[in-house]
């Protein structure tokens, strides 16, 4: 039997990364200010949402499933 690998949910879809960051942009008026977009700090990707983030990911069972 194989263990279950536990990954966790709050990563990069993509690379796996544990943090981000908001991205800062000049407004319509030149001003500096915080974007809705999000920055993973490991990949570098810009996505629109945190779920967009973490994008889908299967859902871990940590119990073995019975074989017949």
């Amino acid at each position: 039997m194989q263990p279950v690998k536990l990954t966790s949910t709050n990563c990069c879809s993509f690379c796996g990364a544990t943090s981000y960051h908001r991205v800062v942009a000049r407004d319509a008026a030149g001003v500096m200010r915080y974007a809705e977009r999000l920055r993973c700090m490991g990949c570098t990707r810009e996505f629109p949402s945190l779920n967009a983030w973490r994008g889908t990911r299967p859902e871990v069972d940590a119990t073995p499933a019975a074989t017949p």
